[in-house]
């Protein structure tokens, strides 16, 4: 049985290249897309270290 999906990884991508590319702070996204501050700094530290893989769901251990 798979977990459920909050986010797809679609909406992680266009909220960490409003951070990247448009040089948004993670406080301005998250309260534009009504998200916590900390999900948007580490879906752009998962970015920044893996591409847009980092994005994707992970399975549980």
């Amino acid at each position: 049985m798979e977990r459920k999906v909050r986010y797809d990884a679609s909406f992680k991508l266009e909220c960490v290249k409003l951070v990247l590319e448009k040089h948004y702070s993670c406080n301005y996204v998250s309260k534009q897309k009504g998200l916590n501050e900390s999900n948007i700094r580490k879906w752009v530290r998962f970015y920044k270290q893996y591409g847009s893989i980092g994005l994707l769901p992970r399975k549980n251990q």
